[in-house]
Order: C-alpha cells, then sequence, then structure tokens
C-alpha cells in the first residue's frame, strides 16, 4: 500500500470542505479509515484507483452535502462566515493599533533626538 496516495487524497477531501464542524471531522475521520482500509486490502497505487472506488474529492463532499439537509448547510456556512468576518475585524484593529503606537513611538523618538542636540554640557575648571 501506498500511504501517500491515502493521505494525499484525503488532504485533498479537507480542502474542499467549506466548513469543518464535529459532525463534518467525524465524517472526515471515518472516511480516512475506510479509504486505509481499502488501500491496504486492495494494493492500492495511484490516486485514479481511489477515484474510481471512492469518486473524486468534489463527488465525496458533494455527497456529504447532499446527504444533510438544507437547513444545517446554509446555518454552518453562515457561522463560517460570521467567524470570518469577526477574525478580520479582529486583525484589522490590531494592525491599526499597532500602527498608531509605532507612529507614537516615531514621534516620541524624533523629539527626544531634537533634545539631545539642543543640551548641551558646560565644563567647569
Amino acid at each position: 500500500m501506498n500511504r501517500h496516495v491515502y493521505k494525499e487524497y484525503i488532504k485533498e477531501i479537507k480542502m474542499i470542505f467549506p466548513v469543518k464542524g464535529k459532525q463534518e471531522r467525524k465524517y472526515i475521520k471515518n472516511l480516512s479509515n475506510d479509504v486505509a482500509d481499502f488501500c491496504e486490502n486492495e494494493n492500492i497505487e495511484s490516486k485514479e484507483e481511489l477515484y474510481d472506488s471512492y469518486g473524486t474529492p468534489i463527488e465525496v463532499v458533494s455527497h456529504y452535502f447532499s446527504a444533510k439537509e438544507v437547513p444545517y448547510v446554509v446555518n454552518k456556512i453562515r457561522i463560517s462566515k460570521y467567524i470570518k468576518t469577526i477574525l478580520i475585524a479582529i486583525l484589522t484593529l490590531a494592525f491599526i493599533s499597532t500602527l498608531t503606537y509605532c507612529i507614537f513611538l516615531y514621534q516620541d523618538h524624533q523629539i527626544t533626538k531634537r533634545q539631545e542636540t539642543v543640551i548641551s554640557e558646560d565644563v567647569i575648571e
């Protein structure tokens, strides 16, 4: 059995899933075990053989979501969209805050540099 073929096939399936909740991870794990057993028993050496037996990764994901109810899929995609939007907002705020902080530090550095040149030392002998 060529483990590389099996792992690559599962990796392709994971990449195509739009969302990965608990049920999706469980499905991928079960599918992974099934594909591993199949590859071992049938001595599979290429992805084309897996495509013939299980279908292309797109077909596998499509079959999974066609077996699910439409509200479940829509809800998962909607939640994923909200999480991505919130994450983008947080990262944008963090970037703006960091940029503002750096600007203030640079201005403070420039002020300190100008003050150092103004200060003169008087040597008393």
